[in-house]
């Protein structure tokens, strides 16, 4: 009997001894994994298929910024951790990596997608949830303009591009025809609809206005139609892989035209691919490794030596997107999505790689610069810079 006692006392002092610690460490200071603040950001784009260099330079751009902001404490009290899902720029797959990342991962905010097609799926989960949602790659101008107040876009919206890029045909080269050469998806349709606008408001005849799919490899019935029409220049809306290969079918089919195109192609495998028939392309884009400014060559320094090569734009500006959040969550001290969701809204002073962002009432960055850029030799060289209206 007194042994059975004993045995009974000595379980419930270890009984007594655990909860003790247990609730020692729950109460104890913030270097504790249970009181440490944690921002957690989920990342959707494309790391594999036909846009991988473009997901692939988000992430690098992404995971540098959450290293570099945890070492420095710049966003407070708060460790930022990113979680990866791969889309291949596939709209379901895509709304389907946003929703494991909300409904698994716990994000508090999500950085999504590149593809327009893309971000405009993970746009109806983000708004169901909640979440706040920033997409630092697609530019197609429909995304802003359906009153989603969880949306917001660091790149530069299309209709910006647009303009800039048909007044500069106008006004610098003197062109008068023209045909755009759009993909099929919700990306090239917004991009052709914009190009016909601008079109109209300086005063070019639109002469053709063919469409392709992503993933086709001859585009030469289209190119026809467009030489039968006379045109002077050709807009093209779409991704890198098939730019460059349109690039080279143009220079196949002896055309003379002047060819021109958005910031979606803007990658190096554009050049790479495109060989010689790239060569003279202008496009519009919000980066250039070479520029003479500080905060883009502090950038260009540290990813080079971390990934041994170049940056791309949508990785500057994805970047940008995670020093943005910083700020946010610094600011309001809070994961609350509302109030991160305010705190972005109301983001100023920050001087980035691409700008000082500023967001309007729609969720677009108005503090982005854009920039008319030329394929020479292995580089875009820069035309002109172009404030953001």
């Amino acid at each position: 009997m007194f042994m059975r006692n004993k045995s009974r006392i000595s379980a419930l002092i270890v009984v007594i001894t655990i909860g003790l610690v247990l609730s020692m460490t729950g109460c104890s200071g913030g270097n504790t994994p249970s009181s440490e603040k944690v921002l957690t950001i989920g990342v959707v784009g494309p790391e594999s298929g036909g846009s991988a260099q473009l997901g692939q330079g988000q992430h690098n751009a992404i995971q540098l910024a959450v290293d570099e902001i945890n070492e420095q404490k710049l966003a407070g009290e708060w460790k930022l951790v990113a979680v990866f899902e791969d889309d291949e720029g596939n709209p379901t797959k895509s709304s389907s990596a946003t929703n494991k990342l909300i409904q698994e991962s716990k994000a508090n905010i999500i950085i999504a997608a590149i593809n327009s097609s893309a971000t405009l799926a993970d746009m109806v989960v983000t708004e169901r949830a909640g979440i706040p949602q920033i997409t630092p790659g697609s530019t197609g101008a429909s995304i802003t303009e359906q009153g989603n107040e969880w949306i917001f876009r660091t790149a530069a919206n299309d209709s910006f591009q647009a303009d800039a890029l048909v007044k500069h045909a106008k006004e610098e080269l003197g062109i008068t025809k023209i045909a755009t050469f759009t993909s099929a998806d919700d990306y090239g349709q917004s991009g052709a609809n914009l190009l016909k606008a601008a079109a109209e408001k300086y005063g070019l005849e639109l002469v053709a206005n063919p469409t392709y799919n992503n993933g086709d490899k001859d585009f030469k019935p289209q190119l026809m139609s467009i030489k039968d029409g006379g045109a002077e220049g050709v807009f093209l809306w779409g991704l890198y892989t098939e730019a460059a290969l349109i690039s080279n079918q143009v220079q196949q089919l002896g055309l003379d035209v002047q060819l021109f195109g958005a910031s979606g192609m803007a990658a190096q495998k554009l050049i790479e691919l495109g060989g010689d028939a790239a060569q003279g392309l202008i496009l519009t884009q919000t980066f250039l490794p070479d520029a003479d400014i500080p905060e883009v060559q502090e950038f260009v320094q540290k990813y080079t030596e971390k990934y041994d090569m170049d940056p791309i734009p949508h990785g500057a500006q994805a970047y940008d997107t995670v020093y943005i959040i910083a700020n946010a969550v610094k600011n309001t001290d809070s994961s609350n999505p509302e109030e991160l969701r305010d705190a972005l809204r109301n983001t100023e002073g920050l001087n980035l790689v691409t700008g000082s962002p500023k967001f309007d009432e729609k969720g677009n960055d108005i503090g982005k610069r854009l920039l008319i850029t030329e394929i020479r030799g292995d580089k875009f060289e820069l035309i002109k810079a172009i404030e953001a209206k």
